[in-house]
C-alpha cells in the first residue's frame, strides 16, 4: 500500500495486481539493460588485456581467454566467470552493487570502439548466468548483438531472450538504440546514456510491448549505475485495453532508486521496481 501526501489530506492508493504484472516486466528490463553495464566494463581491447583497469568487475571474477586475437578471421572470445551462485547474498558484489554468478560469453569481430564492430554475447544454459540484489537472482539466458553503428551509437537486437525468477518466466525480444553520451568536461560521473526503441515481453498466452517514448536514461556514476534514472514507456498489454505509462524520474529529480510511477487510464500510482 503507498501513502500519497496531499496538502489537506492523505489518500491511500492501493496498488493492484494489475500493476503487478508491470513492475514485474519494469524490473526484469533493468536486469536487462544492466548486462550492458558489466560487458562494457571488458570490451575495449584495451581492457581486455589489463583487467586492473577494469572498474565495475568484481574482484573474484575471472577472465578466460578463448580467443585473444582479430586477426585469424573469426574474432576475439573472452568468457566472463562470476561463481556460482552459492548461498545468500548470491554471487559476486560488484562495484554497480549487483549480485553476479554465472558465465557471459564475449565474442568481438573486432575492437569494440571502432565504427560498424560487433559485439555478441551469449549467456548459456550450461554455466547459468545470474543478476539481482543478492537475495532475488534472475537468471538471463539467449543471446544479444550489439553492433556499433557510430561513434555514440549501438544498436541491440535479441531475440527469445528468457529472463526467469521466482516472480516471472518471460521471453524478451528488442529492438533497441544506445546512445553514449560524455561529459564536455573531465567529471565522469556526469556520462551516462541514453535508450531507446521497443521491447516485447511474452509470458504464457500474455504478451505486452513496451514503447520507449522518452529515452531511458542511466548514468555512469557507481551510486547510480544500476538505476533506470529517467525516461517513460509506454505499456501494451494483450489482457487490457487500458492506456499504461510508466515515469522513471516522477520527481524529476534524475534520483537514484526504483522509484516509478504507473498510470492507468490517467490514474497515478507511485511504486519501486
Amino acid at each position: 500500500m503507498i501513502l500519497i501526501l496531499g496538502c489537506n489530506s492523505v489518500d491511500v492508493i492501493e496498488i493492484r495486481d494489475n500493476h503487478k504484472s508491470t513492475e514485474t516486466c519494469i524490473s526484469l528490463l533493468s536486469e536487462f539493460l544492466s548486462t550492458f553495464d558489466i560487458i562494457k566494463d571488458v570490451v575495449t581491447s584495451e581492457n581486455i588485456f589489463n583487467p586492473d583497469k577494469l572498474t565495475v568487475l568484481p574482484i573474484g571474477a575471472e577472465l578466460v581467454y578463448l580467443d585473444t586475437t582479430f586477426f585469424d578471421g573469426d574474432g576475439m572470445d573472452v568468457l566472463i566467470r562470476f561463481g556460482d551462485l552459492g548461498i545468500s547474498p548470491h554471487g559476486l558484489l560488484c562495484k554497480d552493487n549487483k549480485y553476479r554468478s554465472g558465465g557471459i560469453l564475449l565474442s568481438l569481430d573486432q575492437d569494440y570502439l571502432l565504427d560498424n564492430s560487433t559485439l555478441k554475447i551469449s549467456l548459456s544454459t550450461d554455466e547459468p548466468f545470474y543478476s539481482g540484489d543478492g537475495e532475488h537472482m534472475t537468471k538471463l539466458t539467449g543471446g544479444i548483438k550489439f553492433q556499433r553503428i557510430a561513434t555514440d551509437r549501438i544498436k541491440v537486437k535479441c531475440n527469445e531472450f528468457k529472463l526467469v525468477n521466482s516472480e516471472a518466466d518471460i521471453s524478451m525480444s528488442a529492438d533497441l538504440d544506445i546512445i553514449e553520451v560524455k561529459s564536455s568536461t573531465l567529471d565522469e560521473l556526469e556520462d551516462h546514456i541514453c535508450v531507446g526503441g521497443d521491447i516485447e515481453l511474452k509470458s504464457g498466452l500474455e504478451s505486452a510491448t513496451f514503447t520507449i517514448t522518452s529515452p531511458l536514461q542511466k548514468q555512469a556514476d557507481y551510486n547510480c549505475l544500476r538505476f533506470i534514472s529517467n525516461g517513460q514507456i509506454q505499456v501494451d498489454k494483450s489482457s487490457t485495453i487500458s492506456d499504461i505509462i510508466v515515469d522513471f524520474d516522477p520527481h524529476q529529480d534524475l534520483g537514484c532508486d526504483r522509484l516509478i510511477t504507473i498510470t492507468t487510464n490517467g490514474k497515478r500510482v507511485f511504486s519501486h521496481y
